[in-house]
């Protein structure tokens, strides 16, 4: 993601660099959070933004379903002759070399694909271990929302409600029960309507 500020001008890119430049601005979710909650909320990111984003890329662009049906046109329909045709060829070879450096992903399938899914959202799934969100207020024992939490709601959200012709991503995530309760859990919270397919 990419945010640049109307008032100064800023370009900020990046997850940790966005919750590090609205800290600089006063505005932090985890300020009162532990050393050790800290970093367990930085493990868990990285956990998002390094393996999820990824298979999220792969879901999207390299199952060819999916891609021609869905993200393609999604991607091209905002641009014209030439740029629809250059934006995606380079989009989708930038995808390739994400999925490549992810070191033994040289030649991953949707099985394999299957696999790390399940694997991300075993280890969300364990840290959400009672329902509500990723840490709690250690004076009052309350769930308290933190930029993990927005993080995570953000990536399963768009999962779960995006429509895919070829999507085991959503049915991998969804095996995990604690996950669609956590999203319920924040939309209530926060009053969010979103209608969950």
């Amino acid at each position: 993601a990419v945010v640049s500020t109307q008032s100064t001008g800023d370009i900020v890119s990046g997850f940790s660099e966005l919750v590090k430049y609205l800290a600089r601005k006063g505005y932090s979710l985890s300020e009162h959070l532990s050393a050790e909650d800290k970093c367990n909320m930085d493990t868990y990111a990285a956990l998002i933004t390094g393996r999820l984003e990824a298979l999220e890329l792969y879901t999207s662009w390299l199952i060819e379903d999916n891609y021609t049906r869905v993200t393609l046109p999604a991607y091209t329909s905002h641009t014209t002759w030439p740029l629809s045709s250059l934006l995606p060829f380079y989009k989708k070879r930038q995808v390739v070399r994400l999925v490549a450096s992810q070191g033994e992903w040289n030649d991953i399938s949707p099985e394999m694909m299957l696999i790390e899914t399940k694997a991300v959202a075993t280890a969300l799934s364990h840290r959400l271990s009672k329902p509500g969100t990723f840490f709690s207020d250690p004076a009052t024992n309350k769930d308290i929302i933190t930029e993990l939490d927005c993080l995570v709601y953000g990536h399963l959200n768009a999962i779960f409600m995006t429509k895919l012709p070829s999507y085991r991503m959503k049915r991998a995530l969804g095996l995990q029960p604690r996950l669609i309760e956590f999203c319920k859990y924040v939309e209530a919270k926060h009053d969010m309507r979103a209608q969950r397919s």
